[in-house]
């Protein structure tokens, strides 16, 4: 049996669901971080 040492067949490394939820948990650090960002500034024009 002979294998290709470069082999292009693509594996799945994340399920479909586990890649929806990591997209997810993303962008709600995004906007929580923004959000963040845009407190802190609006407190510190505001004293």
């Amino acid at each position: 049996m002979h294998i290709l040492s470069k082999s292009y067949e693509r594996r799945r490394l994340l399920s479909a669901l586990d890649t929806v939820q990591l997209m997810l948990s993303f962008g709600m650090f995004t906007i929580t971080l923004v959000t963040l960002v845009v407190a802190l500034l609006s407190d510190d024009k505001k004293k």
